[in-house]
């Protein structure tokens, strides 16, 4: 299934790299800047969870440390709701190449199945379409032309069974990061 996953994340990154470069006038994402990171819920699948454990087992032995008493805190904390995500070291994702679905498309313009558009939050701190947003809507395209565009990259979109099928994959349950990881912990 890991195997199949990889071909799947394969296509997906190909496809938000291609999204990524047509809009990189309005994206302001960089290494180090970790604001996606600090503050939110991380909804992922268990397939997603599996994955992204891969990574973390393959830690080298004082980041697993760190990312471990990152996960004991958080843990300890209750929080189930907007809380920094445990993997981040040094404003630096520890499991970057096996990180969650989510995570890859943040900081896109998106649309969910209805066809509202939603704003990544960074545009408030004034990062991602900050430049052509204004007063809660887009106001004009790129200096260059470039129009700000929407992509239907919503999560249950991307983990339908339309994907399921075409990748031979099952996403399985959907949870918030620090309950998977919750789950784990108390098994040890």
């Amino acid at each position: 299934m890991i195997k199949k996953y990889k071909e799947f994340l394969n296509f997906l990154d190909d496809k938000l790299e291609k999204m990524f470069l047509n809009q990189a006038p309005f994206i302001k994402c960089k290494e180090g800047c970790a604001y996606c990171c600090k503050e939110g819920e991380y909804p992922i699948s268990e397939l997603e969870y599996v994955y992204l454990m891969f990574a973390y087992e393959s830690l080298d032995a004082d980041i697993k440390e760190k990312v471990n008493e990152n996960i004991i805190k958080l843990i300890n904390s209750k929080r189930i709701k907007m809380y920094q995500c445990p993997f981040l070291i040094d404003n630096n994702c520890a499991v970057y190449t096996n990180r969650a679905i989510i995570c890859r498309t943040f900081g896109l313009l998106s649309y969910d199945q209805k066809g509202k558009k939603k704003m990544p939050f960074c545009v408030d701190l004034g990062l991602n379409y900050a430049n052509v947003f204004k007063d809660g809507v887009i106001t004009e395209n790129a200096e260059d032309g470039t129009e700000p565009v929407a992509y239907n990259i919503d999560r249950s979109f991307l983990r339908s069974s339309k994907f399921e099928k075409e990748f031979d994959i099952f996403f399985g349950e959907d949870k918030p990061l620090v309950e998977w990881l919750r789950e784990d912990f108390e098994r040890l």
